[in-house]
């Protein structure tokens, strides 16, 4: 539509309206749907503005980092013989004292289950000259099968406690194929999402670990081969690694 002004009445209009095109807002919204005919009031430009600046785009938040474990790994075994994991462990294989010290069984004695000759620390039967060298055999398998064990949480998305940590390092001592292929980190991880405290759960996860999972029977008859047989055994071992952790 084309609008004739007189001169008067565009100069009326620019002493009422100083600055109009300076001091408008613009919205940069879609425009509304097609409604009625406009009123009166909207034909001679009465237009309601909003001044609301329009929201920044936020970008998207960054992804939750899985924090896996609290500590770093090589602390764990730092000092060889003097080390957390040696202590622990040897703590529940009856080879250290609470304290650390040597039990006469770290220096040698046959294994009650296959009768082998145990040496050092973490009774080491496969074969070593001295109790220094059996340790040092067995840090370095540990080492190994404890970076296994973290790989297996971070599937998980688990984030290991130090208990959790050690005594599925203690388990992977005393029967790797429980600690590394019959899921004590799986079970670890059912037990995460049960009403159930850390000691419990740890227990729990190892138990668990010597079920065949072909057979759906308890395979370890060096210990019983029952449940109660074996949840006390690794009820034993776990006080243990809980005193080495808490005389650290």
């Amino acid at each position: 539509m084309t609008y004739r002004w007189s001169l008067p009445m565009a100069l009326i209009l620019l002493w009422a309206a100083p600055a109009l095109a300076e001091d408008v807002a613009l919205t940069f919204a879609a425009p509304p749907a097609k409604t009625a005919a406009a009123t009166p009031e909207a034909k001679h430009g009465t237009v309601s503005l909003s001044f609301t600046p329009k929201p920044a785009h936020s970008p998207r938040p960054p992804a939750p980092v899985i924090q896996v474990v609290r500590h770093a790994l090589e602390a764990l075994f730092h000092g060889n013989s003097d080390s957390l994991v040696a202590r622990a462990v040897g703590r529940a294989e009856g080879t250290r004292t609470a304290e650390g010290g040597y039990t006469a069984a770290y220096y040698g004695h046959v294994d009650p289950g296959n009768h082998k000759w145990n040496l050092g620390s973490f009774s080491y039967q496969h074969g070593a000259k001295s109790p220094a060298e059996a340790d040092a055999k067995q840090l370095k398998r540990l080492y190994n099968q404890a970076l296994e064990l973290r790989h297996q949480a971070s599937q998980h998305q688990l984030s290991l406690s130090l208990a959790e940590e050690l005594n599925g390092i203690d388990l992977a001592n005393q029967a790797p194929l429980a600690a590394l292929d019959r899921g004590y980190i799986d079970w670890l991880a059912v037990a995460k999402q049960q009403a159930m405290d850390e000691r419990d759960r740890i227990l729990w996860a190892r138990t668990r670990a010597f079920l065949d999972p072909d057979s759906g029977y308890w395979d370890a008859p060096g210990l019983g081969n029952t449940l109660e047989s074996i949840r006390w055994d690794q009820a034993r071992r776990q006080q243990a690694v809980q005193q080495a952790i808490e005389l650290d």
